[in-house]
Order: structure tokens, then C-alpha cells, then sequence
């Protein structure tokens, strides 16, 4: 081979080199350029998904609160009943009255009665007499419940009619705990004086002692008519998980009430219980 032949050659194979490498650096240098190109012009999916359109979309649906109700109060509600005045004249010749007054609880809650008066009025409406502090038993009445004020009271002179009686109450919700003492151990006699006499035992069931304990007794006759209370106050007490005797009596009830006639009673025993 010539010298010339030899240049041309080496030329040749360098001119191929070259064109290897020029090639080469351009395929780099497109797709350095490529890879800008799409860093640039493509914004990253992620902030897409970001997009506040997009959270604002798919947001959960606001669901309104349940509404709130309360539960329906305690009614407050009672009853009248018919009033009754029975004259008698008793073994001296004093006149009596015996007034009574039921008042039945018709609500749904515990009622309070305190003391209240008493108007006795004749049939023309005239007022005879006024009774004040008519005591009230029980005291706290439950639902279904029926309590009594009652009086035995003298009169001045024989009434020319049979008398009425107008009740003013005082009736309200209870504030206090209704509390009801066991009863055992009752017997019925006629008393050695005059009426009826009650005698049997009282047991606080409670973990409080009482210093003042109600014992009452509302007698009832054949026909279910109400025809006298007997009662007592344990002024010492009972203290609480003991059982303690009573006596209680009726204090001038017509000669009529004796222990035969009784047919039923209704009984309660509870504390004294103040309420303002």
C-alpha cells in the first residue's frame, strides 16, 4: 500500500471516529434535553390530586346533627274528692264534726299537701265555721295515691241543717323523697273508753334513724265509706333496721266507728318531712 493509499485510509477511519462521536454526543446532548424539556412543561401528578377543586369535590356530604329531644315531664295533677260532715253528740252532749277531704294524686310525680282550711257552711250557704291547720295524711303522696284531711272538732250548738264542708288545699310538686316505713303485727280492738285502738309495730327500713315517726290508720266500713283515722306520733323515733311497737287510737270519732265495723283499713307510716 502506498503512502498516499495509508493517509487516505487513516483519514478515512478518523473521519468515521469522528462521526461516531459527534453522533453519540448528539443522542446524549437529546435526551439531557428531552428529560428538561419534560420537567419543564409537565406539571408533577401529585399536585394535581392536591388541587383545592379536586378536595372540594370529593369532600364527604355534611350531615346535620340528630336533633336533641327531652324526655316529657312529670305531670302534677290531683283530684278533689267529695267532702263529708258527719254530727254526732257524744256521751256528755257535746256536738262534734268529723270533716274529711280525700285528694287522689292523678299525675306522674310525688305531691306534697300541707295543712289547709276548712269552711263548714250550712244549707243556705252560710258559713258555720272555719277549721284552720286541717292536718293532711299522708303528707307526700305517690301517683294513684289518696290522702286525707281530716278533723274532729266541737261545735257551739246542734246545727238547724246538715252541714257542707268548702276545702282549701295546698297541694304541690314534691320536693322531698317519698319514705314509707313496714307495718306488721296490726290488730283492731275497741278501745277501753271510746272508739277504736290499733296496735302493731313499725320497722324503719331505711339506713337513717327518724326522730319523729306518723303512724295513721283510715278505717273503712262494709260499704267502703270512710268512717274514721286513727293515729300516733313515735316522738322517739325509730332508729334505722329497728322495729318498734305503736298504739295508735281514734281520738272522738262517733260512738258508731267500733272495731266491728271496720271491713278494711289503708295504712302509712313514714318521718316527718318538711318541705318550703
Amino acid at each position: 500500500m502506498t503512502r498516499f493509499s495509508k493517509i487516505l485510509c487513516l483519514i478515512l477511519v478518523l473521519s468515521l471516529f469522528a462521526a461516531m462521536a459527534i453522533g453519540s454526543g448528539s443522542d446524549s446532548s437529546t435526551s439531557s434535553g428531552s428529560g428538561t424539556e419534560t420537567k419543564s412543561t409537565s406539571a408533577p401528578a401529585t399536585e394535581k390530586d392536591e388541587s383545592p377543586v379536586i378536595a372540594a369535590t370529593e369532600a364527604p356530604a355534611k350531615t346535620e346533627a340528630p336533633v336533641k329531644t327531652e324526655a316529657p315531664q312529670s305531670v302534677e295533677a290531683y283530684e278533689v274528692g267529695e267532702g263529708k260532715v258527719n254530727v254526732y253528740k257524744n256521751s256528755i252532749g257535746t256536738y262534734w264534726a268529723q270533716v274529711c277531704v280525700p285528694v287522689t294524686n292523678t299525675g306522674s310525680c310525688d305531691l306534697y299537701l300541707s295543712s289547709g282550711t276548712m269552711d263548714l257552711e250550712d244549707a243556705d250557704g252560710h258559713l258555720v265555721d272555719s277549721l284552720q291547720l286541717v292536718s293532711v295524711y299522708p303528707e307526700v303522696l305517690q301517683p294513684g295515691e289518696t290522702a286525707w284531711y281530716y278533723e274532729e272538732t266541737t261545735l257551739d250548738n246542734e246545727p238547724a241543717s246538715e252541714l257542707k264542708v268548702v276545702p282549701h288545699v295546698d297541694v304541690a310538686k314534691a320536693k322531698v323523697k317519698c319514705i314509707r316505713f313496714d307495718l306488721s303485727d296490726v290488730t283492731i280492738s275497741d278501745d277501753t273508753f271510746s272508739g277504736v285502738k290499733i296496735v302493731g309495730r313499725v320497722e324503719n327500713t331505711t339506713s337513717k334513724d327518724e326522730k319523729m315517726v306518723y303512724v295513721v290508720f283510715f278505717l273503712y266500713d262494709e260499704q267502703d265509706e270512710m268512717i274514721g283515722s286513727a293515729f300516733t306520733i313515735l316522738t322517739d323515733g325509730v332508729k334505722a333496721g329497728e322495729k318498734v311497737g305503736f298504739t295508735a287510737s281514734t281520738f272522738a270519732a262517733p260512738d258508731s266507728v267500733t272495731a266491728d265495723k271496720v271491713s278494711r283499713y289503708e295504712a302509712y307510716a313514714y318521718p316527718m318531712q318538711l318541705q318550703f
